[in-house]
Parts: C-alpha cells; sequence; structure tokens
C-alpha cells in the first residue's frame, strides 16, 4: 500500500501494510504443499528409525536412499515451490518437531544401548512418523494444500 509522500501513513494503514507484509512472507516462507508430501515424510522417518535395527553397513545403505528421496521432494515441494523463489524456513517453527523426533531417537537408542529391548524401534518408528503426519495436518490447515 502506497501512502502519498506528504503524509505519514495512518495507524490503520501502517497496520494494513504490516499484517499484508506478514501474508506475503508467510507465502514465501511456508508454500502450499501436497498432502502426499507428508505422507511420504511419515514413511522416510519411520524407515530410518527402523533401519536403526538393521547391522550399521546395512542401514546405511537403507537410510542414505530414503533421505535423498525426501530431500529432492523437499527441493521440489517445498523450497522451489512453483511461484516462490527460495522458501525459507523460522528455525523457532521447526524446534518441536524436531524435539519430538529427535528425543524419540535418543529414547530409543538409549533404552535399547541399556537394556537391549531393541523392540523399542517400533514405537519410535510410529512416534516419528506420526510427528511428522500431525506437523504436515497443521502445516496444510495453516498454509493451504499445494498441487
Amino acid at each position: 500500500m502506497e501512502t502519498p509522500s506528504d503524509r505519514p501513513p495512518s495507524p490503520q494503514e501502517a497496520r494494513d501494510t504490516l499484517a499484508q507484509l506478514a501474508k506475503d512472507e508467510d507465502a514465501v516462507r511456508y508454500p502450499p504443499i501436497p498432502w502426499w508430501f507428508f505422507l511420504v515424510g511419515a514413511a522416510v522417518v519411520a524407515g530410518v528409525t527402523l533401519a536403526q535395527l538393521l547391522p550399521a553397513k546395512t542401514a546405511a545403505f537403507v537410510v542414505l536412499p530414503l533421505v535423498a528421496v525426501m530431500g529432492l521432494l523437499a527441493h521440489r515441494y517445498w523450497f522451489n515451490a512453483e511461484g516462490v523463489s527460495g522458501a525459507s524456513v523460522k528455525v523457532t517453527d521447526m524446534v518441536p518437531y524436531l524435539t519430538v523426533v529427535l528425543g524419540t531417537f535418543v529414547v530409543c537408542w538409549l533404552v535399547d544401548a541399556t537394556t537391549g529391548a531393541w523392540w523399542i524401534w517400533f514405537p519410535g518408528a510410529a512416534g516419528t512418523a506420526g510427528a511428522v503426519l500431525v506437523t504436515g495436518s497443521r502445516y496444510v490447515r495453516e498454509y493451504g494444500h499445494g498441487r
């Protein structure tokens, strides 16, 4: 919103301009993403979690392709979505998600290492996948569903 240069904007004009700028920032920062993106993400984090049950060398052959696929999808549907030039992320928005996912990994690793309860990785996989699905549901509700 432009204002004439001979007067400062009114408080309402300033609020309207700031609100529009915030909307514009969110549109670039958080483009609409297709719902299936989060389903794939949930499968990937579950796969990475369950790969911890495999021998280290085998796990690497499973984890690396999964991470590569998710990275390519994130590049296409998030960071370089149509009409968006380089979306970005607020780290503070990612903290709850990362806390749940990384916290689940740490808890599973500690339980497995200290008690030998290898089966803990199964509920861990469900927890990490659930975190992606909940985050995705909230994201789509807030920022829209892409194609």
